[in-house]
């Protein structure tokens, strides 16, 4: 029930034809601008400001969630439909719309307008921004670089929102709304990459499948979620991102509380934030070897297992060196993730018409813990929450244990 590995030999690749070379160029500086969310180090600060509670705070995250949830399999059709580069474009153009309406929140329902197109901007690029990158190379014979490529434009993208996180804790010390305004501005740029990006739009299905009518645009979406009911590996690595993931996204609501009580001001916190996603775009440079070196395998288990601990270690700490060198733990653990799991993922795919679509499957199981996991810290409150995300890391390390038992999944 498990494909076989598909890695690269180990040597120096071929040099990119220029063609090539350049659309790799411009999708590399999609991924760096697209997610720089200046906002990020202080969004919770923000909303606080503006007169939300603890538990509204996290509620929108949960809202956040939900509504990638509905709109993530659609947004998955349209990209295989009309073309991944427009579905990123519309991407960007959407989190300039939310950044502008959450710089003048005053309520939570203003704030969950902009939440609800942030979701919306996740969704268009989420599972298209991948699905553009693998059949890119497969189009030039090359499906066998994915894994270094997307180890590539994960750590540019986590090297921008270093920078951003950086530029958005300094730009909080005279306003707590400008780093919006800053990242509006910068999704613009990111807009104007992706109408610069090669069209992948692809021609009509009808043309592809011996005249035939394409099918409804809700029987693709059952067909991937059909596919990935099938696939027993497939399912098993949708379950295993969403308890990821969950963890993942997770400290960056509760790390900004947990900073705050130890006396970090918001251009610390910024830092601090650039610090860690400086690491993680370095770990995720280096994944594709780690994968070679050590086997997927050990990387999937090892990064839950380690994410789980750090949580439990972060609740004993206070701030000093033991704080630090937890946060660099969890730093790897996030870059780790992406370029582990897409190449495992997409390898699993056999029908590239539907790749954004069963992507965004993936991407809709991991709001969706998401969405249940984000409410749940904020009920619990800010006093050891660190404790709560690391007991459901090691739930969810042995609930993945039993679903690969039933599944009746191997270790490779």
């Amino acid at each position: 029930m498990t494909a076989p590995p598909d890695r690269t030999p180990d040597r120096t690749p071929a040099a990119a034809p220029p063609r090539l070379a350049r659309d790799l160029r411009l999708f590399y500086a999609f991924r760096l601008l697209a997610t720089s969310y200046l906002f990020v180090p202080i969004f919770m600060l923000f909303q606080a400001d503006r007169g939300l509670s603890f538990f509204e705070r996290l509620a929108l995250g949960g809202l956040y969630s939900a509504v990638v949830i509905l709109v993530e399999v659609p947004t998955g059709v349209f990209a295989d439909r009309v073309g991944r580069r427009r579905s990123m474009l519309c991407g960007a153009l959407a989190m300039i719309a939310s950044c502008l309406v959450a710089a003048r929140a005053g309520s939570f329902a203003a704030f969950a307008a902009a939440e609800a197109l942030a979701a919306l901007s996740m969704a268009l690029c989420s599972g298209a921004d991948s699905a553009y990158l693998y059949d890119l190379l497969a189009a030039h014979g090359r499906s066998g670089e994915y894994a270094r490529r997307e180890s590539a434009a994960s750590a540019w993208h986590l090297a921008g929102s270093a920078a951003a996180f950086a530029g958005g804790g300094l730009l909080a010390r005279i306003d707590l709304a400008l780093p919006y305004l800053a990242t509006a501005a910068v999704a613009g740029a990111a807009a104007l990459v992706a109408s610069a990006m090669r069209d992948d739009r692809p021609a009509p299905r009808s043309d592809r499948r011996s005249g035939r009518a394409a099918p409804p645009w809700s029987a693709q979406a059952l067909a991937a979620l059909a596919e990935v009911g099938r696939n027993g590996r497939l399912l098993w690595l949708v379950g295993y991102s969403a308890v990821a993931f969950a963890l993942l996204r997770a400290t960056i609501y509760v790390y900004q509380p947990y900073l705050a009580e130890r006396g970090l001001g918001p251009a610390e916190i910024g830092m601090l934030f650039a610090g860690v996603y400086l690491v993680a775009a370095f770990v995720a440079y280096r994944t594709h070897h780690l994968c070679a070196q050590l086997g997927d395998e050990r990387l999937l288990w090892g990064l839950l297992a380690v994410l789980a601990a750090s949580f439990v270690g972060l609740a004993a700490t206070g701030r000093g060196p033991w704080m630090l060198g937890l946060l660099l733990v969890q730093a790897v653990a996030n870059g780790v993730y992406a370029p582990l799991t897409k190449p495992l993922l997409n390898r699993e795919i056999s029908d590239s018409g539907r790749r954004a679509t069963i992507l965004s499957v993936e991407s809709m199981a991991r709001r969706a813990a998401l969405a249940l996991f984000a409410p749940l810290v904020g009920l619990y409150g800010q006093a050891d929450v660190m404790l709560l995300c690391g007991a459901s890391g090691l739930g969810g390390v042995a609930l993945l244990a039993l679903a690969r038992t039933r599944l009746g999944l191997h270790v490779k």
